[in-house]
């Protein structure tokens, strides 16, 4: 099977992101900032590597916002499901869900808010946009759950097994709102609004 240019450049980014996610790790302390140092290096070079029509998938519909608020609450409605389903069957699953929330103890005061939107920002334009769109034509909707695939791994070097699970789940559904919107803006505002409601409005702990 001959990759076409796009995907290799896909592959190669996410590669390059997870070899330098892990030295990120052992270099950054806070999550936050590592993450934010990650996609100041990966967003340009999606943007670079990748031959994306990028301008079409930035602009912007009124109907990419309500596509987003409607996916992000179904979204979360699964996250309600799952941390049931984790917490009735998984003996220790109350306690892998608090490790998680753990994590947010070192968030960096008001400039989290800022952080959180870059931080999405990179995800979205880098594994649903650059590492999942390439693989459209030959997968079809199957680029989705490759796309989830390569958001976990990146997600290895730092993060708890229940969070690396929910990445692939819900990193595949970003993937295949972003394959059947061709934007980059619905998946966003998904992603962001679940993010908000889940770390801080409505947690699932």
């Amino acid at each position: 099977m001959k990759l076409a240019r796009n995907e290799i450049a896909a592959l190669a980014l996410a590669l390059g992101g997870l070899a330098l996610m892990w030295l990120l790790t052992r270099e950054v302390g806070n999550l936050w900032y590592r993450l934010a140092i990650f996609y100041a290096a990966l967003v340009p070079a999606s943007l670079l590597l990748v031959k994306l029509d990028w301008k079409s998938l930035f602009k912007f519909k009124p109907l990419h916002a309500l596509w987003g608020v409607i996916a992000a609450a179904v979204l979360y409605g699964a996250g309600m499901v799952g941390a049931w389903l984790i917490r009735a069957i998984w003996p220790d699953g109350g306690d892998a869900i608090d490790r998680v929330y753990g994590m947010l103890a070192d968030k960096p005061g008001w400039q989290i808010w800022p952080l959180l939107a870059w931080i999405i920002a990179g995800e979205e334009i880098v594994w649903r946009q650059a590492a999942t769109q390439p693989f459209v034509a030959r997968l079809k909707y199957w680029a989705a759950p490759l796309g989830g695939v390569l958001f976990m791994l990146v997600h290895l070097p730092w993060a708890p097994p229940l969070l690396c699970l929910a990445s692939l789940v819900f990193g595949t559904a970003w993937s295949w709102m972003a394959i059947r919107t061709k934007s980059f803006w619905p998946p966003f505002i998904s992603h962001f609004l679940w993010d908000v409601l889940v770390m801080f409005a409505a947690k699932l702990d």
